[in-house]
């Protein structure tokens, strides 16, 4: 991080010709002009455009169709827990490093992510068994054959390009259409070992569910395959409707739709709205980033992204998974704000809503973890919002070197901390930024005070508004009490720790060998 760190330094000298002062003191808490941001990059998803490189084959293979006969009436826990098999053989030629660290560390937390996020409706009763592989001679293992529901090829390639990394299915079984077998491709100009930053672990951890969901499922080349509760092709779930002048592709499946619908507050929600633009990559493939930022299947790599209820969704409606719901992650973004947030275009002079924004000045993100700017992209139909800023990012312990009174904060991951906005500082200046400030919910209901620990001192939240604290210039904004510590305050286990330990009271208990807030660490 000493690099990146540099790196950041110099550029905030590029913008802020003055003096940068290093707080030397925690009792008396010193300034440092905030350098510029590192706002998050785009992740180009080329999932259709490798797919349409391989020959996809059907193949005979057995699979249990017994748990559907009659139509599904089991429940979701009735069926089995899904088998997933990955090969890395080919990435022999990678780097040592990152050839250890993808084996080790990147993908193991995922497949237990997986085989206990997903049951399989008609799962694989005999072996997997090839001699070629989405292209390749088949390594040693599926040529004597393999006992899972999938089989994952992971290979690499070096491209200086901005995807990091893709994924296409080879193969579906011949009775259900569902896909079984399929390569993830690392670009190694992209994806670098993680060496102990935990940030990027989980962003590699989230890149990597990604790209596997689209091999499971989500990918508009796959909606034809789709099944219904009788095992049988789906018709009329993929629509085409008119929403804001523009004709978009909707995913309406019931189980889906209801979902979407209860989410936003609005009974005419079509279903699952799928991006329409970023090229063949992404169109169809995502869902649309205006409606469902920071949800892991929009295209782009934001830390303090969330695998939400919907992207489940989308593999229950393939017909050929039950998810664990448990499994999914809190997910606020247009929560509640009913049909007009479907319904109507963004303005560039003004914010509908709270997820959107106008203007230049720093303020915190919508997942409550980051500070940022304001900004737009293709992505999201012209709506701005706070791009999310590594540099303001309350789990990033680098993050308090470039930090407005540095001393008062807390920063690092785990340590509970959010973002706050506010112009407090030690001279006149108003400029509003952000601050990650420790906090406590107390109370409920609209009795519920938030309590904001600002270095030694104290103050509490009772209603949304400004508050000043004693000795400094400024104040802070307070949120609304209520919705704050009901949502991105509100404690949490991220991925249900990764099917390696226990919730408990909105924290992770990993079983023995695991460690992090996630479990997603070798101990």
């Amino acid at each position: 991080m000493k690099s990146f760190k540099l790196l950041l330094l110099l550029l905030g000298a590029l913008v802020f010709i003055s003096t940068t002062v290093f707080a030397q003191d925690i009792e008396e808490p010193q300034e440092v002009e905030e350098a510029q941001e590192i706002e998050e990059g785009e992740h180009k998803c080329a999932h259709d455009e490798h797919q349409a490189l391989e020959e996809v084959d059907d193949m005979d293979v057995e699979e249990d169709f017994s748990s559907v006969q009659g139509e599904g009436r089991l429940l979701a826990g009735s069926y089995r827990n899904l088998r997933v098999h990955v090969n890395s053989d080919k990435l022999s030629s990678a780097s040592s490093s990152l050839r250890t660290y993808i084996r080790n560390e990147m993908v193991p937390p995922v497949i237990d992510w997986f085989e206990g996020a997903l049951r399989v409706k008609y799962p694989i009763s005999g072996t997997l068994k090839r001699t070629s592989v989405c292209g390749y001679s088949a390594p040693s293992d599926i040529r004597r054959g393999v006992s899972t529901d999938f089989y994952f090829l992971l290979t690499h390639y070096s491209q200086s390009s901005s995807t990091v990394a893709s994924a296409s299915y080879c193969s579906r079984a011949s009775g259900s259409g569902r896909p079984i077998i399929a390569q993830v491709r690392f670009n190694t100009r992209q994806v670098k070992p993680a060496r102990g930053d935990v940030l990027l672990h989980e962003r590699h951890i989230y890149l990597l569910i990604h790209e596997m969901m689209h091999a499971f499922g989500v990918s508009g080349s796959l909606f034809n395959y789709y099944l219904d509760s009788n095992g049988r092709r789906m018709r009329g779930h993929v629509r085409t409707v008119s929403l804001n002048g523009q004709r978009r592709t909707v995913l309406d499946v019931p189980s889906l739709t209801s979902r979407v619908r209860k989410h936003f507050g609005c009974s005419s929600v079509p279903g699952v709205v799928m991006e329409d633009d970023g090229g063949s990559g992404t169109v169809a493939s995502h869902l649309e980033k205006k409606f469902y930022l920071y949800e892991v299947m929009t295209s782009g790599t934001y830390y303090g992204r969330r695998v939400s209820q919907f992207s489940l969704g989308v593999l229950e409606a393939t017909g050929w998974y039950a998810p664990d719901y448990d499994f999914a992650e809190p997910f606020y973004w247009g929560q509640g704000q009913g049909c007009g947030f479907h319904n109507t275009k963004c303005s560039s002079s003004r914010a509908y809503f709270d997820e959107f924004c106008t203007g230049s000045s720093r303020r915190c993100a919508h997942n409550g973890r980051n500070g940022g700017r304001c900004a737009g992209d293709s992505l999201t139909d012209s709506c701005r919002y706070v791009l999310p800023s590594l540099s303001s990012d309350c789990d990033n312990s680098d993050a308090r070197d470039y930090a407005r009174l540095p001393s008062l904060q807390v920063f690092g991951r785990g340590a509970n901390s959010k973002c706050f906005e506010g112009t407090l500082n030690t001279r006149s200046s108003t400029s509003l930024t952000t601050f990650c400030f420790k906090y406590t919910c107390v109370g409920s209901g609209s009795n519920t005070e938030l309590q904001v620990k600002v270095g030694s001192k104290s103050v509490t939240c009772t209603r949304e508004g400004s508050v000043s604290v004693s000795g400094y210039y400024g104040s802070i904004k307070c949120p609304d009490p209520m919705t704050f510590c009901n949502t991105v305050g509100k404690l949490y286990c991220p991925r249900n720790c990764l099917n390696r330990g226990s919730c408990v009271n909105g924290k992770c208990q990993c079983r023995s060998g695991y460690t992090g807030v996630d479990c997603a660490l070798l101990r």
